[in-house]
């Protein structure tokens, strides 16, 4: 396990399929840990492994000096760090302290928080993560940060712990801009890849024998090699098939109106954004 010794109090938001493994990895390297999810089975797992556990986003940001928060959408993020009522990691957070944005959300969204943490003289990054549940349990995540680089060096020996490849991409907003283009490739791949099989089976190929097929061909891309596993990850998914689907259309969809901010036509992306209920559908 990668690590650089710090004496950084650690707090992690959000265990989901992505965040409890980063959360365990991290606890694992032997990181002074808080962690909190309103699941209390992987809350309890985290514990066996040495971690505190906290009542509230509010009490990880009293106890902690970097608090990663990976949770679903723009609206899960503002409630975990902002609080509906200002009970958020934010009202508790110390000067000097970090708040970490590790979801797929509108760059806009971090931008307006690290606005509101900065009168609090409480630094944010946003290090949106690729990689897949594969990655994250492997430690091996692509991590695309935004923010000031000072920042980013204070935690890099926590996110050289959750991931490979740290990008620094300018200023906050921009780890999501750059997670955003990255998924929009994919996404399309994805969808290009269920056709494509979709049209061999039809015709009576294996789909086996196409995979094989295509990733020795012009046709291979990362969906490809990784078709199946994405399939099992979508059946195992907290919320099924459906929700898997409902993230790729969330993220597509930010994708288009971030588009639309910087003046960038998407079509590809507005017309994949409406298939994305039926891609990870079991189709004969």
């Amino acid at each position: 396990m990668r690590r650089t010794v710090i004496d950084k109090k650690i707090g992690f938001i959000g265990l989901g399929n992505m965040g409890e493994h980063m959360a365990t990895n991290i606890a694992k390297a032997g990181f002074d840990l808080t962690v909190y999810d309103i699941r209390s089975e992987p809350v309890r797992a985290l514990e066996k492994l040495g971690a505190k556990v906290a009542r509230s986003p509010q009490e990880v940001g009293e106890r902690c000096d970097i608090i990663e928060t990976i949770v679903v959408n723009d609206a899960q993020v503002e409630e975990v760090l902002l609080g509906k009522d200002g009970g958020g990691v934010l009202a508790g957070a110390r000067p000097g302290s970090i708040m970490v944005i590790h979801s797929t959300v509108h760059p806009k969204t971090c931008q307006r928080i690290a606005a509101l943490a900065k009168d609090k003289n409480v630094g944010v990054l946003d290090a949106a993560v690729s990689g897949a549940e594969s990655g994250a349990r492997a430690g091996t995540l692509s991590l695309m940060v935004g923010g000031d680089p000072a920042l980013l060096e204070i935690c890099r020996p926590v996110f050289n712990v959750i991931g490979k490849n740290i990008f620094h991409m300018g200023e906050v907003g921009m780890g999501e801009v750059a997670k955003l283009a990255n998924n929009l490739m994919a996404i399309v791949n994805m969808q290009s890849t269920r056709e494509g099989l979709r049209l061999a089976r039809r015709a009576g190929i294996d789909e086996q024998k196409m995979l094989e097929v295509v990733r020795a061909s012009t046709g291979n891309s990362w969906a490809v090699q990784s078709w199946e596993a994405m399939r099992q990850t979508a059946a195992q998914y907290t919320t099924g098939p459906k929700g898997m689907a409902q993230v790729g259309y969330k993220d597509v969809s930010l994708a288009v109106a971030v588009g639309h901010d910087v003046g960038v036509s998407l079509p590809v992306a507005a017309l994949v954004s409406q298939l994305m209920e039926q891609l990870f559908q079991q189709e004969e």
